[in-house]
């Protein structure tokens, strides 16, 4: 049975300007997204239903303070929470859905945060999932299409990925190509990767490459336009046994999520990642995991996964991929749990 965690806090803590966290948003009401967003419904069912999971009341009767916003600098409103929490000897939790991995110097603090680095994460750090709409929801009706085994994984991305790797396997899109040491990280990678698995004869590639990256994607288009290339993603998700996951601006993946919420198997290069709830679950149990300096591999770990799977356990997996996604990180999964980082 899920705890109902109980949390002080109040609207004078708000910053003047800033949004409060969607977990507030059964209790003050929910915030739409700005009208490019394609998410915007992405918080609806965990405000429709989060209220069972919290209750707000009295400092003194409360299991942990709540920061009503993300953080985003030191500020008044902030230190006096913390002199609070210090007078009653309560944890505060804050958020912080960001690509920085900045230090935050919270006095007590719990923090859920989507991008850190396992190797320099402190003991009271835990990930933030990358939310955006339930695709098997939104795009797929509700209902998982389950895929059985073939001989041969399909693997399959949609995305943006670094020109030089992908020179000699792929028209370049890009204007204004950019010197390898100004590419971030994940689309490095993430060329280094679709390299490794063209090559490969014992898998099939089901790859759909753009121009730019999908944040660049909203800020440049219409709605309509990204929700037409949204739909496109969510085709090739379902169309692949496999999808390839590989972190963003930030060290996280956004599509990590999106491939769980439609009941596909991740292959993750963990890049010194911290993934939610990493204290509970097993997470190599629902992916072929591997590391990033070990890329060369990949076609080879796919393979080697894929060969040891019955069509059942293939089915399975599917099945406890999506289990995972709704119990432990969609909006009302994630805010469920999260009671097990406070004890």
């Amino acid at each position: 049975m899920t705890r109902k965690l109980k949390l002080f806090t109040d609207q004078k803590y708000l910053p003047k300007g800033h949004r409060y966290v969607p977990l507030l948003y059964p209790f003050w009401g929910f915030l739409p997204e700005g009208p490019q967003s394609i998410d915007f419904d992405r918080f609806v069912d965990y405000t429709a239903n989060g209220s069972s999971l919290f209750s707000l009341t009295l400092v003194e009767d409360a299991d942990a303070l709540l920061f009503p916003c993300e953080w985003w600098s030191r500020c008044r409103e902030m230190t006096e929470m913390e002199k609070l929490a210090k007078e009653y000897g309560k944890p505060i939790i804050v958020f912080f859905n960001s690509d920085s991995c900045e230090e935050i110097p919270v006095q007590n603090g719990i923090i859920f945060r989507t991008s850190l680095f396992a190797s320099q994460r402190r003991l009271n750090e835990f990930a933030l999932p990358g939310w955006s709409r339930d695709f098997l929801k939104a795009y797929l009706d509700g209902r998982i299409r389950l895929r059985d085994k073939q001989e041969y994984p399909i693997i399959g991305y949609t995305g943006y990925i670094d020109y030089h790797y992908a020179l000699g396997y792929f028209v370049n899109l890009c204007s204004g190509i950019k010197k390898r040491g100004q590419m971030h990280p994940g689309a490095h990678l993430r060329g280094k990767a679709v390299k490794y698995l063209t090559q490969s004869r014992s898998i099939e590639t089901n790859f759909l490459i753009r121009d730019r990256s999908g944040s660049a994607m909203a800020r440049c288009f219409s709605r309509e336009k990204n929700e037409v290339l949204r739909k496109e993603y969510v085709q090739n998700i379902v169309e692949s046994d496999y999808l390839l996951v590989v972190r963003g601006g930030g060290n996280f993946s956004y599509r990590l999520y999106e491939v769980l919420s439609c009941g596909r198997i991740p292959v993750f290069v963990n890049t010194d990642c911290v993934l939610p709830f990493d204290h509970i679950i097993d997470w190599k149990r629902y992916m072929v995991w591997l590391e990033a300096e070990d890329i060369e591999t990949i076609a080879s770990k796919i393979v080697e996964f894929h060969s040891k799977l019955s069509n059942k356990e293939f089915h399975d997996l599917q099945l406890n991929a999506r289990r995972l996604y709704e119990e432990w990180v969609s909006p009302i999964g994630f805010h469920s749990q999260i009671h097990r980082c406070l004890i």
